[in-house]
């Protein structure tokens, strides 16, 4: 789903949260050569290219951000559901309006943070919290309090044990003379948007299942444990003592409203260390020969997923083109 590289969009708790996301990137089930689940594989290792020399990763690509919403997508996706969620509530005569959502931080690339922080400069400055980003949890979506009527309408149910928006969400009751649509008015703008599937206006299950657990398969793999020992040791070498980036992104000291001054150091030291013993550059490589095997072993289910991005993009442009 999301922030981040490995973890889909922007999942995380305050503090280091982003960047401990992105090094414990989900629990999707399986292993790489079976993105659907069931018993890890057993084949080898894929060879990866020439390893580069990175300090970042951050303007690198991964196959699989073919496959991904990009956030201009995502916000695309997001803003024509609310407009066609606020016409249909409004033939039903009322105003609704969708609760603003918060703005959270999202890294600029897929690749900015997935393997943990690289900018000693920044990091001296902040931490383990990247700038922009803050360090409480994140906030929520406030939740609404609508009268029954409109809660039916805009749901499809007033039933706390049925998914608001879904086809289940279906009685077909009459408000103001209108029969209520399966899943409300929210059901009725995923179904416009071609988006009323198990991905439900985001990634693409398969999609989401490459992202993470290529991204796991490579944290496992003996090339980058190998690069783990090197960066603990050049920590080691500093005074810290941990075995691997997550862990050091993790510690719970760092847990303050604001980056302490240890923290900041650990932090600056950690990005140095990674560039000292080309941490990132093993990294990356090693991931992006799992993701291009993957990619290869699913090639006609992701031509169809890339398909049906590219049609909810034409249609969320075109629900805002006509908007007044």
């Amino acid at each position: 789903m999301t922030l981040i590289g490995a973890a889909p969009r922007t999942r995380g708790t305050a503090v280091a949260g982003l960047i401990v996301l992105v090094l414990t990137a989900g629990c999707a089930g399986g292993g790489p050569g079976h993105p659907s689940g069931g018993a890890r594989p057993t084949a080898a290792a894929p060879k990866a290219a020439a390893i580069p020399q990175l300090v970042s990763a951050a303007d690198k690509r991964l196959p699989v951000q073919d496959f991904l919403l990009t956030n201009a997508q995502q916000d695309r996706l997001d803003l024509a559901k609310a407009v066609l969620v606020q016409r249909c509530m409004a033939r039903f005569g009322f105003a609704y309006r969708a609760p603003a959502v918060p703005q959270q931080f999202r890294p600029r690339t897929l690749t900015q943070l997935r393997y943990g922080i690289t900018d000693a400069a920044a990091a001296a400055r902040h931490g383990y919290t990247p700038a922009g980003a803050g360090r409480q949890q994140p906030h929520r979506v406030p939740a609404e309090s609508l009268p029954a009527r409109e809660t039916l309408v805009l749901n499809g149910t007033n039933d706390p044990h049925v998914k608001p928006g879904s086809t289940s969400a279906y009685s077909g009751t009459r408000v103001a003379g209108r029969t209520v649509p399966a899943g409300g008015c929210r059901g009725e703008a995923l179904r416009a948007l071609r988006s009323d599937d198990r991905q439900a206006g985001g990634d693409a299950p398969l999609v989401d299942r490459i992202n993470v657990e290529t991204f796991q398969a490579s944290q496992r793999d003996d090339r980058v444990l190998r690069a783990y020992g090197r960066w603990s040791g050049c920590m080691k070498r500093h005074g810290y003592r941990y075995a691997s980036p997550d862990e050091a992104a993790a510690d719970p000291a760092w847990r303050t409203a604001t980056a302490l001054a240890h923290e900041r150091a650990v932090a600056a030291t950690d990005a140095r260390c990674k560039a000292q013993t080309n941490l990132v550059g093993v990294w990356y490589a090693v991931e992006l020969a799992y993701q291009l095997r993957v990619v290869k072993q699913h090639t006609d289910e992701l031509a169809r997923i890339r398909a049906d991005v590219l049609l909810r993009q034409r249609l969320a442009a075109a629900v805002l083109k006509e908007r007044p």
